[in-house]
């Protein structure tokens, strides 16, 4: 046998599905777990940037703002307050630094402008934190909106985090911004405070770890396949080679007579597998050792029924003509069973010089018990017709010697004639047979109603009737048996005694043998493809009279 491409084999294909699934599931297991995970940083980004506003709203609200609207005013036009600036700005770089900001910055939002009065970010001179900057993104949605928060809003413990916080971006990078207001003493908002994160950190740290777990996932995943793949060869992938090996083994275990041992012993379903292919294979080569004493042993039958076949048509008359140096009558006979061998016989003998003894008849059953029986019963009539009893004593005889042993109380119905061949004067004895079919010289072919007896070996010691029957010169007699009439075709219907008398009609001016030929003709016809059901028996006499000197 070919031997199997490592890529097609079933190892190399388990190992490519469980690393494609392997994949499939660490990319899945990351993306999920990667999404969850940037949930949370960035709500932690949100909380970090939102503590830290609120801790640089406190520094700016307490140090730098400590007059009205008025003194604010005083202190963006003036160049700086030296000491507390930088204690303020100190304190706000500490706060960034602490917190991990991108910036924090203090400023008051007009409604045209803002103008920054401290950042972490710009730590220059007093003339930049005068200047008035443009707008970036919503940054005055958000700013004015903090100036006008109420007490309740701004109370931290109330989580009004999502009141003042915004996405943004500023310098190309990206923000998470929370916007405060500062209070001056009377706890009125004069500027905003605000503190922004860097989300670009949340995606780094999000790729880093997607990254690492993408990897420690893989590593896990890999090991489980090479522990998995190790399992399933050793418990799966063997003991199946073990088993292809045993099924290309089978042809030789079955020529040498003898099994194929898997040695497959996994202790589940592959193992009841195995076993069930050895007690396969087992039966096998028994059933092939009982088919070949069957096959043997049918050949024995059939060449036995194939001499028995033989022997019982060599006991019936089959040379014809079978009288050639007789002028005064001509006969012809046909026989064919159904099986091997049959139940039918037909017999003609010379008894005497001047008298034809004919016999048609035909046992009950069919095959070999029927064949025996028949051998019996034409012995039987020939022997004690050759006595020149009637037909009626022959057949009353014959009836005893059957009945003395008849076990399984078998029949054979009989037409009996012996035929004057110088009169012309056929008597008959009927036992339970067809009725014959007759053509005078100047008729046709007709069923004749004789007379009828019981069966012969029906039971001993009944009487049989007798009569006569005048033949002119050129009538024509057609004994046949059952098997005639009662062929049948594909669809169940028989041939009957209508169709027979036309087929006789039809050669009725011709010889014995060509009439016999004309009914088998129209029955194989009728029957077609359909099996036949009965030994199909003929025979058919033509009588001529005494030669004129």
């Amino acid at each position: 046998m070919k031997q199997t491409k490592f890529t097609n084999s079933l190892a190399f294909k388990t190992m490519l599905r469980l690393l494609v699934v392997v994949m499939i599931i660490s990319v899945i297991a990351a993306a999920v777990i990667g999404c969850v995970t940037y949930q949370n940083l960035a709500t932690q980004a949100r909380d970090y940037a939102y503590t830290a506003a609120l801790e640089g709203t406190a520094v700016a609200s307490s140090g730098l703002l400590k007059t009205d609207q008025a003194g604010i005013d005083s202190y963006i036009s003036s160049e700086k307050s030296d000491d507390n600036y930088e204690r303020i700005l100190l304190n706000l770089l500490l706060i960034t630094n602490d917190y991990e900001l991108q910036g924090c910055d203090v400023f008051v939002p007009h409604e045209d402008h803002i103008t920054y009065l401290m950042s972490t970010d710009d730590q220059t001179t007093g003339e930049s934190l005068n200047k008035e900057a443009a707008y970036y993104g919503d940054e005055k949605t958000y700013a004015l909106r903090a100036m006008n928060m109420s007490e309740d809003e701004f109370d931290p413990d109330r989580s009004k985090k999502d009141n003042i916080y915004a996405d943004n971006s500023k310098n190309g990078v990206k923000l998470a911004t929370y916007y405060m207001p500062v209070l001056d003493k009377d706890g009125k908002a004069v500027a905003v405070l605000a503190a922004s994160y860097s989300t670009d950190k949340v995606y780094k740290t999000i790729l880093q770890y997607i990254v690492g777990l993408l990897g420690v996932t893989l590593a896990v995943m890999l090991v489980s396949v090479i522990i998995f793949y190790f399992s399933i060869r050793k418990h799966i992938i063997r003991p199946v080679g073990k088993l292809t090996q045993s099924v290309r083994m089978m042809q030789e275990s079955v020529k040498n007579r003898q099994p194929v041992v898997t040695d497959v012993r996994t202790g589940d379903e592959i193992e009841e597998l195995a076993v069930s292919f050895e007690d396969m294979n087992r039966d096998l080569i028994g059933y092939i050792d009982e088919n070949t004493r069957i096959t043997a042993e049918k050949e024995r039958i059939d060449t036995e029924l194939s001499l028995a076949t033989d022997i019982q048509a060599g006991m019936l008359p089959d040379k014809f003509p079978a009288f050639p140096d007789r002028t005064d009558f001509d006969i012809y006979a046909s026989m064919k069973p159904a099986k091997e061998v049959g139940g039918d016989f037909y017999d003609f003998f010379m008894i005497n010089e001047n008298k034809l003894g004919l016999v048609m008849a035909d046992v009950s059953g069919k095959g070999v018990p029927a064949a025996l029986f028949m051998m019996h019963s034409k012995i039987l009539l020939k022997n004690y017709a050759l006595m020149k009893l009637s037909p009626k004593a022959v057949l009353e005889e014959v009836n005893r010697q059957i009945c003395e042993y008849n076990p399984q109380e078998m029949f054979v119905t009989v037409w009996l004639g012996v035929l004057d061949l110088k009169t012309g004067v056929l008597t008959v004895s009927n036992a339970g047979h067809e009725k014959p079919a007759i053509k005078q010289a100047d008729g046709s072919f007709e069923l004749f109603k004789d007379k009828h007896s019981m069966m012969v070996g029906y039971m001993d010691g009944i009487p049989f009737k007798e009569y006569e029957l005048t033949l002119g010169k050129g009538t024509k007699l057609f004994l046949y048996t059952d098997g005639v009439a009662e062929a049948t075709d594909a669809n169940d219907e028989l041939f009957g005694t209508d169709r027979m008398i036309d087929a006789l009609r039809t050669a009725e001016d011709k010889s014995p043998k060509d009439i016999l030929e004309a009914v088998d003709a129209a029955v194989n016809e009728f029957v077609g493809a359909a099996p036949q059901f009965d030994d199909l028996t003929m025979l058919c006499v033509e009588y001529h009279g005494e030669a004129e000197e």
